[in-house]
């Protein structure tokens, strides 16, 4: 994939240009005060399902080791009455 640098002004003044070139395959970084600030890649239209199927495969079990009351702790009876006593407390 071929990159085109440019400065947020020239962006603006060849913005049809750039659409035109970003259709055809090309990526284009905007940079403000020689800051990466906007990137203009091509549309992908296809999902990559092995890389996701890889990606699922690696974070299976993350979870499996914890109830729902630790990872959501204001589910807890009484957590709510608890938390208002201590917003009471706040000056």
């Amino acid at each position: 994939m071929n990159t085109i640098r440019l400065s947020a002004t020239s962006a603006r003044n060849k913005f049809f240009e750039l659409l035109n070139q970003v259709a055809q395959g090309t990526q284009v970084i905007i940079e403000k005060d020689n800051k990466e600030i906007a990137v203009l890649s091509p549309r992908k239209t296809k999902t990559d399902w092995k890389a996701l199927r890889k990606a699922l495969k690696k974070t299976n079990g993350i979870l499996k080791d914890y109830t729902v009351d630790e990872l959501l702790p204001l589910r807890k009876k009484g957590a709510w009455k608890r938390i208002g006593h201590v917003i009471k407390g706040l000056p």
